[in-house]
């Protein structure tokens, strides 16, 4: 994993520093700047749902085949350009159904008068997300993965932490404010474009291989289906928040899922650097480089989310007391989606392994499984329980999911990421847990939270070591003692 491990610690820089000041601007400063319009922060992220949703399909595919045709692709010009075709015409296949159904969807989802009103950004979002994704697939298939995650994860939160400043001084009214807001996603996939341009990643050909489009456009029409169901799925409780709440219940909901969601982020690096290289062992039919990056990856995972659901657990009291009292009741929702991300983690990458072998066309059974599971959970459990049934919604949804989908993966291809360690692992947190939970510290939430946190990282350190569980994450131990510890 020499390839995986270094795209993944610069990975992991740009990550941790995004989801730092991600976590400054959703905990620190939006519950504060829109404390008397909570909203405002509802619209913005209803907006982004139904964009991210609606580009998952407008795209139809492209970046998907773009990834998984690079390897074997021999001339690669024709790869791109005609991903890029498909990107072109599904966005303005989209835009065409936008314009006219617009107010019938509206109309359906009974929507709010402030929803209904600024809408139409949706539109400028999916143009943006779309062939940003296509062109992070570029990125990524040149092993490069760096470049978009940090355009995802740092300039975006750099540039929100300047619009919330400006707002929250009264330089920019909000009609400005979401004006800039819907222009960051612009100006990142332009930044990107140019990037991929400077190091001649771009050559276009208008010539194209029938044989080799059939079978892409095939494996696009898959892929957009069932990744677009399992895209929706993942904004799926926000839309019955609002449908059936309204949109300030989106913010508080939104804020307790940020906090849960931090979980995930070591997936995000990870995956970004695997999946093409899953790709390459498939073409090359290198099954135990496979099985390999599969097992490594889901103890990896499964340590690192670890210790973050570790110090949300022992200090989530203390993070919600911070908050404005409206803002602080979703301990519940941040419980649920913290152990629904800890699933996810523990899965490892089946997911890519999925999309990347002969059985990529279960992805779509399995995504609309999804689904059906999720739209149902919700329909049972929001009524019932506000924002709480959301988190519950989504917790159980995972874990059958999960369960399902891998054991699938084991039977068709003998892979499974599972070992004594991902026990050792369990059991480490649950000790850990309630071995620092009921301990009395201050009264001081700040000082809390970095002494229950540092306590639990040094813990989870020295278990790890003791049990061998994990070489990748003991090297970087190891070198972190040798060069800042002098030990």
């Amino acid at each position: 994993m020499g390839i995986i491990r270094k795209q993944s610690i610069h990975n992991s820089i740009n990550l941790y520093l995004g989801i730092f000041i991600g976590a400054v601007n959703t905990i620190l400063i939006y519950p504060f700047v829109f404390e008397s319009n909570p909203e405002y922060w509802g619209l913005l992220q209803i907006l982004v749902s139904y964009s991210v949703i609606f580009s998952s399909f407008s795209h139809l595919g492209g970046p998907s085949i773009f990834l998984r045709f690079f390897p074997k692709a021999q001339v690669k010009s024709e790869l791109l350009s005609f991903t890029l075709s498909l990107c072109i015409i599904g966005f303005l296949l989209f835009a065409l159904l936008f314009l006219f159904f617009k107010n019938s969807l509206l109309s359906f989802i009974d929507s709010s008068p402030l929803l209904q009103d600024h809408f139409y950004w949706v539109g400028v979002l999916v143009f943006a997300l779309s062939f940003f994704d296509l062109f992070s697939s570029v990125s990524r298939s040149y092993l490069d993965s760096s470049t978009p995650v940090f355009l995802n994860e740092v300039f975006v939160r750099i540039c929100v932490l300047v619009l919330l400043v400006l707002y929250h001084y009264d330089w920019i009214i909000f009609n400005q404010f979401l004006l800039y807001f819907i222009s960051i996603y612009l100006i990142k996939l332009v930044i990107l474009l140019l990037l991929q341009f400077k190091n001649k990643r771009l050559t276009f050909s208008l010539q194209f291989n029938k044989s080799d489009l059939k079978d892409q456009f095939k494996y696009g029409l898959y892929v957009i289906t069932g990744g677009g169901a399992a895209i929706l799925v993942s904004r799926f409780d926000m839309l019955m928040i609002e449908h059936y709440l309204d949109l300030k219940q989106v913010a508080y909901y939104g804020l307790a899922f940020f906090i849960g969601s931090v979980i995930k982020v070591p997936s995000r690096s990870i995956s970004s650097i695997s999946s093409p290289l899953i790709a390459k062992s498939f073409e090359e039919n290198n099954l135990s480089n496979i099985q390999s990056i599969y097992s490594k990856s889901s103890i990896n995972l499964f340590i690192m989310g670890a210790v973050i659901f570790l110090c949300i657990l022992l200090n989530i009291d203390d993070i919600l007391s911070i908050l404005p009292d409206k803002f602080s009741q979703g301990k519940i929702v941040v419980l649920f989606i913290g152990a629904a991300q800890l699933v996810n983690l523990v899965a490892g990458l089946h997911g890519l392994i999925l999309i990347h072998s002969s059985y990529y066309k279960s992805i779509v059974y399995f995504n609309l499984f999804l689904f059906l599971i999720t739209f149902f959970t919700n329909l049972i459990f929001i009524p019932m329980y506000g924002i709480n049934g959301a988190a519950l919604a989504t917790f159980i949804s995972i874990l059958i999911f999960n369960a399902v989908r891998m054991i699938y993966v084991y039977k068709k291809m003998n892979f499974q990421p599972f070992s004594t360690k991902t026990a050792i692992t369990f059991l480490m947190i649950v000790v850990i847990y309630f071995g620092l939970y009921y301990i009395p510290l201050t009264s001081m939430p700040l000082v809390n939270i970095v002494i229950k946190s540092l306590v639990a990282c040094l813990l989870v350190a020295f278990t790890v070591q003791y049990f061998k569980l994990s070489d990748d994450i003991s090297s970087l131990i190891n070198e972190f003692r040798e060069n800042y510890l002098k030990i």
